[in-house]
């Protein structure tokens, strides 16, 4: 896959007006919509709220599940598996159960016709699609580590007034932490990673909890940060800088998609056409997470450096990048635990 760029917007496609009518009328019988998302829960119900005001013969509060992206991914494999799946629309921000899914024939196809407003490489076919863009960096605390002995580039980590509890890490459970360290691997070799471990970061389950270790100057260093975090108002109040490294901003393709099983399959149409749509993804990679979007139409996050340059990074082999995906719980214990 090629570094993703910010698409040239294309004419929009169009459901006819009785397709559209058959969705609505087989949404309005369904009446509601199971979600599993790593979104966060606290910020995502304004996302809910903009979809209920256009449809609110749906409720979608009552499907809605949120985890970070191992335990969504634990609970919908254990659904699937028991032939009981209440889960139609899935959004997390890892890329290769997608494409995992894609190949086993796990996913519906739906051709929505806001597809035509993303570039080829933010989505797979009818498949999934990326409706948000989430960076990885580096931050830290201004009023704990002074800004001329703070990180610069990924390497930089290994320095040994960085070792012994001082760097911060999500642990394996996070889809944005595999995406960056998948890619980091790659860039930088084994060894690298190999002597990042040997810093002996301490492992946390969130993002947020990594800002808030930031923010009470119990580490020095947060090394897997999800780029908004660093720039949200409190953390910049409290002191917390980004860091864009000099070797580049590893991607995560936060996509959407809807299950093959979905019961609720209108409903879930409708929900992927808000979620893509520019009203829609206006909310919910900027309004909300003040992430990057593939649409060009959609407002850069705020207070930060255009997509661009950041150098983002993305995988290149997808067969290779996913079958890294399922052994990297225990790739990162090799790592960090062992």
């Amino acid at each position: 896959m090629s570094t993703l760029a910010i698409g040239t917007l294309l004419p929009l496609g169009r459901l006819t007006a009785q397709e559209r009518q058959v969705i609505e009328e087989g949404a309005r019988k369904e009446g509601a919509l199971g979600f599993a998302t790593s979104a966060s829960a606290s910020a995502f119900p304004k996302f809910m709220d903009a979809f209920n005001a256009k449809y609110s013969f749906i409720d979608v509060r009552g499907g809605f599940y949120s985890a970070p992206t191992g335990r969504v991914l634990a609970r919908l494999d254990a659904e699937m598996n028991a032939g009981s799946l209440s889960f139609d629309v899935l959004h997390v921000a890892n890329l290769a159960p997608y494409l995992t899914m894609a190949r086993k024939g796990q996913l519906l196809a739906y051709h929505s016709p806001e597809l035509a407003a993303f570039p080829p490489d933010a989505h797979g076919g009818d498949l999934w699609t990326a409706a948000r863009l989430i960076g990885i960096i580096m931050a830290y605390n201004k009023h704990v580590l002074p800004p001329e002995k703070a990180p610069k580039a990924w390497v930089d980590l290994l320095r040994p007034d960085f070792k012994g509890r001082k760097l911060i890490i999500q642990d394996a459970a996070a889809g944005t932490a595999f995406n960056q360290m998948y890619i980091l691997e790659k860039l930088l070799g084994a060894d690298f990673m190999r002597k990042w471990g040997a810093q002996q970061p301490i492992v946390v389950a969130t993002a947020a909890q990594l800002i808030d270790l930031l923010v009470r100057g119990e580490a020095l260093v947060g090394a897997t940060v999800d780029h908004f975090r660093a720039f949200e108002p409190d953390a910049m109040k409290a002191g917390i800088l980004g860091v864009y490294p000099t070797e580049g901003m590893p991607v995560a393709m936060a996509s959407i998609g809807i299950l093959k099983s979905a019961p609720h399959p209108n409903a879930a149409r409708l929900f992927i056409d808000f979620a893509l749509s520019q009203p829609g993804n206006t909310i919910l990679a900027h309004d909300i997470f003040n992430v990057y979007s593939p649409r060009r139409d959609v407002p850069a996050p705020d207070r930060q450096l255009p997509y661009a340059e950041t150098k983002p990074l993305l995988p290149q082999d997808l067969a290779d990048y996913e079958r890294a995906a399922a052994n990297f719980p225990e790739h990162f214990d090799s790592i960090f635990k062992g």
